[in-house]
């Protein structure tokens, strides 16, 4: 058997979507991998907590936020909520386990984890990440130098080698230069893992990240995870192809049976018939026609056959 160990932070408010994770991942695992789910939390309702115990492999791991609070600055980051910094922590928490997977909870798995958990790693890289989109203009913002091996990468998925994190004392690093600088950090705790781990860290294919833009209609990418880093499938105005993977899931989950969740699911699709995009983006972009990409997307709905 292939144990693979995941991990991903949660609250109430996103245990539909990390139930949404769990589910995607064991609907499409091979038949020789065995999934392990490391759920970090602070305060689960018992009706959550039994939720997710009901999935296999599922423990919930309790974290203490206060230890993360003072450190949380909600102004600069308003997109970013606090358990995402649990992560800085994950040497200690999961303290005998050597490496695992990290899973933002914005994403659905498409196919087996086990290639991705068994990249080697050289001895001074301590994770392997895809570049976030746009990776240079961060680098730029964070004063990175772009040698061919520095690379901004996107946190939401990432394999940490933890036993390498424990013997350099790297959780120790995190924490310090989130201490001095968590006011300034515009996305919060990957800011941290980026500029600590620059130039320690294995650079992966998009695949194992593909950062679902919307109004994104291709099959040719051979994708392993789907994250939906921007604009949510639950939002009204998310419109790509795997718009229709994501609530299929969701709908699959315990949560996604509810009458909330299907109302809102009705609501959410609704709003994406041919007419109603057309309308919503003219609310949306008013000077559409002005920029090429909104201008492009806009002729997409119009053709609404290629949808």
């Amino acid at each position: 058997m292939n144990r693979i160990n995941v991990c991903l932070s949660t609250d109430d408010n996103y245990v539909k979507y990390a139930s949404n994770v769990i589910l995607s991942a064991l609907s499409n695992k091979n038949p020789d991998d065995e999934y392990k789910f490391y759920i970090l939390h602070s305060s689960l309702s018992d009706e959550s907590k039994k939720i997710l115990e009901s999935y296999d492999g599922v423990e919930l791991c309790p974290v203490d936020s206060a230890n993360y609070a003072p450190y949380f600055n909600n102004s600069a980051c308003p997109h970013v909520a606090l358990p995402t910094l649990y992560r800085l922590s994950l040497p200690s928490i999961l303290s005998e386990v050597d490496r695992v997977l990290y899973l933002d909870c914005d994403l659905i798995v498409l196919k087996s984890l086990a290639e991705f958990f068994s990249t080697e790693l050289l001895e001074n890289q301590y994770a392997a990440c895809v570049p976030d989109s746009c990776y240079k203009g961060h680098m730029k913002r964070m004063g990175m130098e772009d040698n061919g091996i520095n690379f901004y990468f996107n946190a939401g998925v990432c394999l940490f080698d933890l036993a390498k994190m424990r013997r350099d004392n790297i959780e120790e690093k995190l924490f310090d230069y989130l201490k001095s600088n968590f006011k300034n950090l515009l996305f919060s705790d990957q800011d941290v893992l980026n500029n600590v781990l620059k130039g320690k860290v294995k650079q992966m294919d998009e695949k194992y990240n593909f950062i679902s833009p919307n109004f994104y209609f291709s099959n040719e990418k051979d994708v392993v995870i789907a994250h939906f880093a921007g604009i949510k499938p639950w939002q009204i105005g998310f419109y790509n192809v795997y718009r229709e993977l994501f609530w299929k899931y969701l709908s699959m989950t315990e949560l996604g049976k509810t009458k909330e969740l299907q109302a809102q699911k009705r609501k959410v699709l609704f709003m994406h018939k041919w007419f109603c995009q057309i309308l919503w983006h003219i609310k949306m972009y008013p000077l559409f026609f002005f920029r090429k990409r909104r201008l492009n997307d806009f002729m997409r709905i119009v053709k609404k056959s290629e949808y």
